[in-house]
């Protein structure tokens, strides 16, 4: 068949619905194309802890509460919220999940972090989720009988250490006796039953996997406040000022998924299992907004207790959603 300069056949050959039709395709494709284009999701990398008070992270992504603000996230499983807080910094993740405390920390050292959005959220009137434990044949029986003892952490001088000081002083003991060790919580009932440590911080999940083999002395949250703001996700000032509306889609995502996951526990459980890698009830609370009058208490704690220097408040301050 000849064909014009254009690489159309002659008028003769072509009939003009035929045309019509071919042209009205080609247009919609074309349409559709660019829609495509205009919604290829924004790519983010971010960090959580392998803890249930991390787990919006994995509940936006399964749950689709990503996906459906336009992002396309990649979840990785970092140890604690100090390694979190190093990849953020570094630009190796655009945003991860730590606690009040460790950016209050990172503000006083001069490190630009901002919050995103408030994450677990400890209420006392839903229970515990966490807690100063000793083993169960333990002698102990109050926070303030282990003056001068060895306690477990997960994270020295982190959220554990704070709350574990608070619940001892509170309650008439004297922190500074203390002796902290950094264990993985993994093995922290072990280390109790063994008598290598004489109390542990412990959350969830291995809070419910230790079972019987432990008992509680005290929440150390409720020391802190019976309810405040624990966890938030966070980026840096220069990331934020360059994906303003990525940020703020990512914030609601992260609402989103929280209040999902209270309304939905066992399907939270069922990705908790996947994700987390723990058999477990879902039972944490979630912050649905960021509230500078939840967010505070920890803050004020850390500093109170010199965790953090007074410029570590400058965290409050800077909430932009």
């Amino acid at each position: 068949m000849n064909v014009d300069d254009l690489g159309r056949p002659p008028a003769a050959c072509f009939r003009r619905g035929a045309w019509i039709a071919s042209a009205a395709s080609a247009v919609a494709m074309g349409a559709t194309a660019s829609r495509l284009a205009a919604q290829t999701p924004d790519a983010m990398k971010i960090g959580v802890g392998q803890i249930e008070s991390h787990a919006e992270g994995h509940y936006a992504l399964d749950a689709g509460f990503f996906a459906k603000r336009g992002l396309s996230v990649e979840v990785q499983s970092l140890r604690n919220g100090a390694t979190i807080a190093a990849a953020v910094a570094s630009g190796d993740l655009q945003a991860g999940c730590s606690t009040v405390l460790q950016l209050a920390q990172a503000r006083g050292r001069g490190l630009p972090f901002v919050i995103l959005a408030a994450g677990s959220l400890h209420d006392s009137r839903f229970g515990d989720t966490a807690g100063l434990v000793v083993a169960a044949s333990s002698p102990y029986h109050a926070p303030k009988d282990l003056n001068g003892k060895v306690i477990a952490l997960s994270t020295l001088n982190g959220l554990d250490q704070l709350e574990t000081s608070m619940l001892v002083d509170k309650d008439g003991g004297d922190s500074s006796t203390l002796k902290f060790v950094e264990l993985s919580e993994r093995i922290m009932a072990d280390a109790l039953e063994q008598g290598r440590v004489d109390g542990a911080s412990l959350e969830e999940p291995e809070l419910s996997e230790a079972g019987k083999r432990i008992r509680s002395v005290g929440d150390g949250m409720n020391a802190i406040s019976k309810r405040f703001i624990s966890t938030v996700y966070f980026t840096t000032a220069d990331w934020l000022a360059a994906n303003p509306g990525i940020a703020r889609r990512f914030s609601e995502a992260i609402f989103a998924a929280g209040a999902w996951a209270m309304a939905n526990p066992a399907s939270a459980a069922v990705i908790l299992q996947k994700d987390v890698g723990a058999s477990m009830r879902a039972t944490q609370r979630f912050a649905t907004r960021n509230d500078v009058n939840e967010l505070a208490p920890l803050a004020r704690a850390a500093v109170q207790y010199k965790f953090a220097a007074p410029s570590g408040l400058d965290i409050l301050r800077d909430i932009r959603f």
